[in-house]
């Protein structure tokens, strides 16, 4: 360490100021930097400066043990690189922050006036789909009516065909069993309620009564009738047969 260096430190005041006290035999054949980075270890619990960052300054004081060195320390922390350079580089660090702020700068500006845009054309489009929306539902509610008014008048036109349908039924099904009966059996009684009819025949034979339900069966499903046949059985005197039967309207 050069005087000059020495100087520095011991005429800085800023400096830390402590005296050491180290065995002779501790300090005995030490070189000044050795000294000098033994010192800083002993001071730095003190002085609160990291030896590895100590820039020290000392002056051997005479003390009556021989055993003792003694010395006065002045120790302050090392400036860095960084330190002493760092003016170079605060110039450029503040060009770049100045830039990154006006360009964020300019991008709120531009996404705020696009956000504004937006906010323009919803309400011009919600504007215009409430417009939209007066002619529609009209329109809408129309045709729904008009939708009703068709499916009423389809249902009176069914409503009409099946009445029509019903009143033709009775006429159709006695007419089928005049032709089913002919001349080979004759109707005993005929009763029954809507759609619905029970009949009791007298044949010949019974051969002619099954005749009868067979040409009956078909006559009246070709009108929309179903027949169920019930019992033939033969009556005495004369062995003529009765049958029964019902029919029932699809």
């Amino acid at each position: 360490m050069t005087r000059k260096k020495t100087l520095s430190v011991m005429d800085d005041e800023s400096a830390f100021r402590q005296q050491v006290r180290m065995a002779a035999v501790q300090v005995a054949g030490l070189r000044p930097d050795e000294l000098s980075a033994a010192l800083a270890y002993e001071v730095e619990p003190f002085s609160g400066i990291p030896a590895a960052e100590a820039e020290l300054a000392y002056t051997p004081v005479v003390d009556s043990d021989p055993a003792v060195r003694v010395f006065d320390v002045a120790v302050r922390r090392r400036k860095s690189r960084a330190d002493k350079g760092g003016g170079r580089y605060l110039i450029p660090i503040i060009v770049v922050g100045i830039t990154a702020l006006v360009v964020a700068g300019v991008d709120f500006v531009r996404t705020y006036t696009h956000l504004n845009e937006l906010k323009r054309n919803v309400a011009e489009q919600a504007r215009l789909q409430a417009a939209l929306d007066a002619v529609r539902n009209p329109a809408k509610a129309a045709r729904a009516e008009a939708r009703a008014v068709r499916e009423r008048r389809e249902a009176a036109a069914r409503a009409q065909d099946d009445a029509a349908k019903a009143r033709c039924a009775y006429a159709d099904v006695l007419e089928a069993i005049a032709n089913a009966c002919g001349d080979r059996a004759v109707l005993s009684s005929l009763d029954g309620e809507a759609f619905t009819l029970r009949l009791t025949g007298v044949a010949v034979t019974t051969a002619a009564a099954a005749d009868t339900l067979v040409a009956l069966t078909d006559a009246a499903a070709k009108r929309g009738w179903r027949l169920s046949t019930g019992p033939i059985t033969v009556r005495t005197p004369g062995q003529t047969a009765e049958f029964k039967c019902e029919i029932t309207h699809d």
